[in-house]
């Protein structure tokens, strides 16, 4: 029993000790938090110090931080003949005198307009070229007499005509000014190189490829005359009543395919393309699909659809992009800057100039079947 008694004021005296300790340590922490007060309390006093300082800073007028730069204080003094204060950009004063102007954060970069998507460099294969006239033989006619014959017998005789055509290289140019702000940015000045500079570039070759003319200095495009094969169908071909501006493209397609080409290919307006997506047959339902998938498929008759703002409303061009032409890179895009142009030395501004040549051959106009994007006329009387 003695034992166990010792034992037992043992633990008492244990159980003392921890109450003791728990007290002190509790104490200790109390006086931590309120220390912690204090210096929170310190610090949010010191901000507010700075606040103010700043403020009173910002407020200051042109005339305020003249008077307090080191150069007045020379000049005030005796020690300089004339006195001067450059002002920081970001910490400026307002010129008039009521308080200092608001910083300026300059976003980097160069607010510009979305750019046209250009898709129809991807669809022609490109060549290189050193020359600036591209030459080549362009079938006419060809005659097939091919046949069986007799033993020892005459051969016929197949005819196949040539043309010797040519296609110029052509320049496409243009230039612009900019200030040395932005020359200072190199960042910003990449970006207006790229999303100006060479975008106007390239967007002029999608309209050209599509739309030129022939006449130099234009490129002879996709939709000049004699560089497709016209679409001819009739109002009976396309089915008559019940015949839409799809049956336009199924028929398209397999004259293109008849030719013994490929089509591989649908060049449309955007706006016509969504024309086309919203057809509706005689039961009111769209014939292109429900709204919620139409936009998401891009094909028509298992064609892949192209679209461009490039090519002109109410026209369409279907064909095997990959035969029908090719591009010849004479020089990719090149970049010029100078500050020598005009009076730009004295106006603190710099010239751009891109500048890239290429030509473009049309060799097989079969492969392409397009034209007027419109239901041929009904025949009178039916």
């Amino acid at each position: 029993m003695e034992e166990i008694e010792k034992v037992i004021e043992s633990v008492k005296e244990k159980v003392e000790n921890f109450k003791t300790n728990t007290e002190k340590h509790d104490t200790e922490i109390n006086e931590l938090k309120e220390k912690q007060a204090q210096i929170d309390k310190q610090v949010l006093e010191l901000q507010q110090k700075s606040i103010k300082v700043d403020a009173q800073k910002e407020q200051s007028t042109v005339g305020d931080s003249f008077v307090k730069s080191d150069s007045y204080q020379a000049f005030a003094k005796g020690n300089a003949r004339s006195a001067a204060f450059v002002f920081k950009a970001d910490t400026a004063p307002d010129p008039i005198g009521i308080g200092t102007l608001a910083p300026k954060d300059r976003r980097p970069g160069v607010l510009a307009e979305p750019n046209q998507s250009l898709v129809i460099e991807g669809l022609i294969p490109h060549l290189p070229t050193s020359v600036t006239t591209v030459e080549y033989l362009k079938e006419g006619t060809f005659t097939n007499n091919a046949a069986f014959v007799a033993e020892a017998a005459q051969k016929p005789q197949s005819t196949d005509t040539f043309e010797l055509m040519q296609s110029n290289v052509q320049t496409i140019a243009h230039f612009t000014k900019v200030t040395r702000q932005l020359i200072d940015d190199s960042a910003t000045l990449a970006a207006f190189i790229n999303a100006r500079m060479v975008y106007g570039v390239n967007l002029k070759v999608e309209q050209q490829i599509i739309n030129g003319n022939g006449t130099s200095p234009n490129l002879g495009g996709l939709m000049k005359d004699g560089n497709y094969t016209a679409q001819a169908f009739t109002y009976s071909d396309l089915g008559g009543d019940s015949g839409t501006l799809l049956d336009l493209l199924r028929l398209s397609i397999a004259k293109v395919n008849a030719a013994n080409y490929r089509a591989n290919a649908i060049l449309l307006n955007p706006m016509d393309w969504a024309k086309l997506q919203g057809l509706k047959g005689s039961n009111d339902q769209y014939l292109y699909g429900v709204p919620s998938i139409s936009f998401e498929n891009m094909t028509a008759w298992g064609v892949r659809v192209v679209t461009s703002a490039s090519m002109t409303e109410g026209k369409y061009l279907v064909g095997d992009f990959s035969q029908a032409a090719t591009i010849y890179d004479r020089m990719s895009t090149v970049i010029d800057i100078a500050s020598q142009n005009e009076n730009d030395f004295i106006k603190n501004l710099f010239t751009i100039r891109a500048e890239r040549r290429l030509a473009l051959v049309v060799e097989h106009p079969k492969a392409l079947v397009g034209g007027s994007l419109a239901m041929p006329t009904k025949p009178t009387g039916t």
